[in-house]
């Protein structure tokens, strides 16, 4: 009746006696198993253990027969086939030395512990596969089983925690144990902590749940607890910058409005309601973009904010005009961007606007303001061009005349006379000049052409100029030439910069002591620029009346006195110094004389790219008549011409006071020269001069503009036109004569 195997063995002849359990557990008969031996039926592998139990049993028997022989573990054939595993015991019976044993079939038992073991193992590599800290504990608080993350976090081995309580694994910490509240009442609860860890703080977020046995109830509880402490620190992140954006969006003054896929208003700021008068929820914001938008401007906006919904544009602009809540149109500046999702689809539109309508009014009075200013500025221009030509056509007569006249054997006292015209005119000429300068540079008309300039020609040029003016007062003009040697080069227009030495070197002359003496020399400042210094030993300037010294026409006392003077020419000076990026500066002391400094840029010495110099070649005189057309509307300009040409007794002269007579009298007579004014009664010089230009029959005879307009602007643009040359009045007249006589000689020729 027993369900255990039982047989006994002959070690000689094999199995002699077994129960009924034996052979139906293996699947043989009764009649196959006798006199088998016991090696037929183990497991190779296994045989070697089965003879050492046996040979273990006649041992154990030897020594106590009370002794209880060990199991054993073999795999025994079944009929079938198969092998089963069978536990079993053997004792030897002293008497008959036959081996009995007794065992059971484990096969299915080891199966299921085997089964258990994987699934155990697998669910263990699982576990240990999880970021997550995963334990779960018995009934007792004891932990079960814990994976790789809980220990790694914890800086534990797994057999220091196995089997144990908290409390035991972590001695006198203090551990808030809510595990109970699962054990205990079947209870699942999730919670958020803050734990101190070997590698800093971290949160963790726990999730703890029951475990139930078959009967449903609470065998256990397990907790899988997952470290958010980057999640946290992300979500944080991102919540402060959603507050500071919401910040930066509710203090703009500007508009931010974000549109959906379809053009619509979903969030608006508010300065919306301040700027266009709406409250946030009001439906004009966030319907149709008609109601909105000026009826004029929406196919621009469409165009606009279409290219970034269909065509992926990154941003763009535009300004178009809304409607206030008051009725009026409000003019936005506005600037969108396309929002993008992940899968780079346009998801809607950021829009920031500013309201420019106070700033396009502004924009608008501005350009006016600078039209009335540029109509301002080129009315002045016409005036200093007009004043230029009506001051300066008078003393044409009048300088022109004398020199006439100085040409002739005249008396002693009429010669003194014709001097004396000479140096009012050409006193009256300077006056002229400088004041018409003052204005130029005021109106921003005055020309500077800035280049190296070699201080010792332009120095020695202005000492030269000066020289018959210290001559007569006996004063001398002494050059310190060893501090401005040749190569040293300033950065300056070079005719401005000799007016301004010119009229230095002319003050400190007359302002001087008789018998006195002026210095001049050059200083280089350690800044890169070029100090000239003109010094005096006149009276002196009271130091109390330096600050006037540059001011226009105040001659600071000198009127009363004989010493001529316009008061205007150190003005222009630091005009004209200044316009070349330099500084003028004045000091004196009474009874021990002035010094000027001008102050200019140090340059770099220029190549010298100018040709060489064809050697003048002097040609006979004309012998016979040489044609001139002089066009002018001035009658006495006319005569004092006539006179001046007649005096070389080759000239042949056609006068016309018209452009249409000069044209007229040009393609008749076929002149060897032209002596053009530009200002007539009928036409401008200019169009005259293209009409000759554009004529083959006058194209080719040259012209020489003689004109008051000496407008350094006028001036290049006449000789750009092609003209042989420009002559300024009051006229040289020894000048006029060498002009024509050089000109209508090339042009025979």
């Amino acid at each position: 009746m027993s369900s255990d195997l039982l047989g006994v063995f002959d070690p000689g002849l094999g199995l002699v006696w077994a129960n009924d359990a034996l052979p139906a557990g293996l699947g043989w008969s009764r009649r196959e198993l006798e006199g088998r031996a016991l090696s037929a039926f183990v497991h190779p592998d296994d045989v070697a253990g089965a003879i050492d139990a046996v040979a273990r049993a006649v041992v154990a028997t030897a020594a106590s027969a009370a002794t209880v022989p060990d199991a054993v573990l073999t795999r025994c054939r079944a009929k079938d086939g198969g092998w089963h595993w069978l536990e079993w015991r053997a004792r030897v019976d002293p008497g008959t030395g036959l081996v009995c044993g007794a065992g059971r079939d484990v096969t299915t038992q080891r199966a299921v512990a085997a089964a258990r073991a994987t699934s155990e193992s697998r669910l263990q590599a699982i576990l240990d596969h999880s970021s997550a800290a995963i334990f779960v504990k018995d009934l007792e608080g004891r932990y079960v089983l814990v994976n790789e993350a809980f220990v790694d976090s914890l800086g534990v081995e797994r057999c220091d925690v196995l089997g144990k309580r908290a409390q035991e694994v972590w001695p006198g910490v203090p551990i808030d144990d809510e595990d109970a509240r699962v054990l205990a009442g079947g209870e699942t609860f999730t919670r958020d902590d803050v734990v101190e860890l070997p590698d800093g703080v971290h949160r963790v977020m726990s999730v703890r749940f029951p475990l139930f046995d078959t009967a449903g109830a609470v065998s256990g509880m397990a907790a899988i607890a997952t470290d958010i402490t980057e999640q946290s620190r992300v979500e944080a992140a991102l919540d402060e910058r959603q507050r500071l954006l919401d910040t930066v969006v509710t203090a703009c003054p500007d508009i931010v409005a974000v549109l959906d896929g379809s053009g619509r208003v979903r969030e608006i700021s508010e300065a919306a309601h301040h700027i266009l008068g709406y409250d946030l929820d009001d439906p004009v914001l966030h319907g149709e973009i008609e109601r909105l938008v000026h009826p004029d401007d929406l196919p621009l906006v469409y165009e606009e904010y279409g290219g970034l919904l269909t065509r992926h544009e990154a941003h763009r602009g535009v300004r178009f005009r809304v409607r206030h809540a008051d009725g009026r149109w409000i003019v936005l500046d506005t600037r969108a961007q396309a929002i993008t999702g992940d899968d780079g689809q346009v998801a809607g539109i950021v829009v920031v606007s500013r309201d420019v309508t106070d700033d396009l009014e502004i924009e608008r009075q501005m350009r006016a303001a600078v039209e009335v200013a540029e109509q301002a500025s080129r009315a002045k221009s016409d005036f200093l061009s007009r004043m230029s030509h009506e001051l300066r056509t008078p003393l044409n007569s009048v300088l022109g005349f004398s020199q006439l006249l100085e040409m002739d054997e005249l008396a002693g006292s009429q010669g003194e006379a014709v001097g004396h015209i000479m140096r009012a005119g050409r006193h009256l000429l300077n006056l002229i000049d400088e004041v018409l300068d003052i204005a130029r540079i005021e109106s921003g008309n005055l020309e500077l052409l800035l280049e190296p300039v070699r201080l010792r020609d332009v120095v020695g040029d202005a000492v030269d100029l000066a020289g018959p003016l210290a001559e007569r007062a006996g004063i001398d003009v002494v050059v310190d030439e060893a501090s401005f040697p040749p190569g040293r080069y300033a950065l300056g227009d070079r005719q401005r910069l000799l007016q301004v030495l010119l009229n230095l070197l002319s003050n400190a002359v007359k302002y001087n002591r008789p018998g006195g003496r002026v210095d001049v020399g050059v200083k280089r400042q350690g800044s890169g620029a070029l100090r000239i210094v003109v010094a005096d030993t006149g009276s002196g300037i009271d130091p109390a009346d330096l600050d006037r010294v540059f001011e226009p026409f105040d001659r600071l006392g000198a009127e009363r006195s004989s010493v001529e003077g316009t008061g205007v020419g150190l003005t222009l000076s630091k005009h004209l110094v200044e316009r070349m990026g330099g500084v003028i500066e004045v000091h004196s002391a009474l009874g021990q004389g002035t010094t000027f400094t001008v102050e200019l840029p140090e340059a770099e010495a220029p190549e010298d790219h100018r040709p060489a110099a064809p050697a003048r070649q002097e040609g006979p005189r004309a012998t016979t008549a040489i044609r001139v057309l002089h066009v002018e509307d001035n009658l006495a300009n006319l005569e004092l011409v006539e006179q001046a040409l007649l005096r070389t007794g080759v000239v042949e002269l056609y006068a016309a006071m018209t452009g249409a007579l000069g044209l007229d009298l040009a393609r008749r007579h076929r002149p060897d020269l032209v002596l053009l004014d530009l200002h007539l009664p009928d036409m401008s010089g200019i169009e005259l001069l293209e009409l000759l230009q554009a004529d083959p029959a006058t194209a080719a005879i040259p012209v020489v503009v003689v004109t008051a307009d000496a407008t350094p602007t006028q001036v290049q643009r006449v000789r750009g036109d092609g003209v042989a040359a420009y002559l300024t009045k009051p006229i040289e007249i020894r000048e006029l004569l060498r002009v024509v006589e050089t000109t209508a000689g090339a042009g025979r020729g």
